[in-house]
């Protein structure tokens, strides 16, 4: 009766605040992402993108925290420096997942970039932004032409420094896709390597992989719950990682299995 209360009358304000929020600050977006087309110092652009970007999730950070009430209870090892690369691994359990990576790392790395398919440009807002925050567009089966894409993507933000996130399962864990995939884990899914293969093998000089595992109260997660409140607490473990951009793919598929094997122990 509580949870249906919640769901009823909570989680539509909740929702209601994040939404205003992001549609709030996607406005300057928008215009400084046109601003790009003119010939001016780019940089500048990128870092007033860069701190419009942390504010949106510092605002949804208090939201989550202040108002609905959601405690993080973070653990490991969280010693990392704005001034590197790094590429993000995460489980993948709900859509709550991304907001909840973002405000773990806000202002600690870099802001977080995303693989996007190229048929997201034309997605409107969505598209604009992909764009503005410098996302590499990528194709479908044209792993060569993506590294291509990647590093010139590089090149136009080569003086500032950026962090990768990938949820390497693709998709969010649920049992039934664990037993028709037939997963070795009992809590993830199998990664898969593509994404992960391309970021590293692109030339980027990475400081650390930070291995983040999230855990909910409970295994089965609605992200409605999550905003309505009946979801109290989330468990985050954090990892920093050496990794090799020599790797080639059987060595990073057997290295992000280990990886894989020790969080599902987790």
């Amino acid at each position: 009766m509580v949870k249906a209360f919640k769901r009823l009358f909570i989680g539509p304000i909740i929702f209601t605040l994040i939404f205003l929020n992001m549609f709030f600050w996607m406005i300057p977006i928008t215009l400084l992402a046109f601003l790009k087309l003119l010939p001016l110092k780019v940089s500048k652009i990128d870092s007033i993108l860069d701190f419009l970007y942390q504010l949106t999730v510092v605002i949804n950070e208090g939201i989550l925290k202040n108002i609905l009430g959601v405690h993080f209870i973070i653990q490991g090892d969280l010693r990392l420096e704005y001034s590197h690369n790094y590429l993000v691994l995460s489980n993948h359990l709900s859509w709550s997942d991304a907001f909840l990576v973002q405000i773990v790392l806000n202002k600690k790395i870099p802001p977080l970039k995303f693989l996007s398919k190229k048929q997201v440009i034309f997605i409107p807002f969505v598209g604009i932004i992909s764009w503005a925050f410098n996302f590499p567009f990528l194709g479908r089966n044209e792993k060569n032409k993506d590294q291509g894409r990647i590093i010139k993507n590089l090149n136009k933000i080569k003086n500032d420094f950026l962090s990768f996130l990938i949820f390497p399962e693709g998709t969010r864990f649920t049992k039934e896709k664990s037993t028709d995939q037939k997963s070795p884990f009992k809590y993830l899914l199998k990664p898969k390597i593509g994404g992960f293969s391309t970021l590293i093998n692109s030339k980027i000089e990475y400081k650390n992989v930070v291995d983040l595992t999230l855990l909910y109260p409970e295994q089965k997660i609605n992200f409605w719950d999550f905003l309505s409140g009946n979801i109290s607490h989330v468990y985050v473990y954090v990892r920093k990682l050496p990794i090799s951009s020599k790797m080639g793919g059987y060595e990073l598929k057997e290295w992000i299995y280990q990886k894989w094997k020790e969080n599902d122990n987790l």
